[in-house]
């Protein structure tokens, strides 16, 4: 297949207005990351008690001395888990 024959299907099914093309493919990735992202929400969901205990992790509290809903680790990372907030 020549190039001529790939540029006579594309004009072919390529809307007229090809913006309109981008815009679908884009807000499709949006959705397709949306789900992606939402996946990965619950992933090591099970070992937070464990994981919690190997890395001293320390629940995060503001300058006032407010707990967050989040958790310092000695891996240097925060992590937001609302969920486990009962001691």
């Amino acid at each position: 297949m020549g190039l001529d024959k790939i540029g006579l299907i594309l004009k072919k099914y390529l809307p007229k207005r090809p913006f309109d093309l981008a815009l679908y493919a884009l807000f499709f990735l949006a959705i397709a990351k949306l789900f992606d992202l939402y996946g990965d929400i619950n992933e090591h969901e099970e070992n937070w008690s464990e994981f919690k205990v190997e890395h001293h992790c320390q629940l995060k509290t503001t300058v006032a001395g407010d707990v967050q809903s989040a958790w310092e680790c000695d891996d240097g990372k925060t992590y937001y888990r609302w969920r486990q907030l009962v001691k």
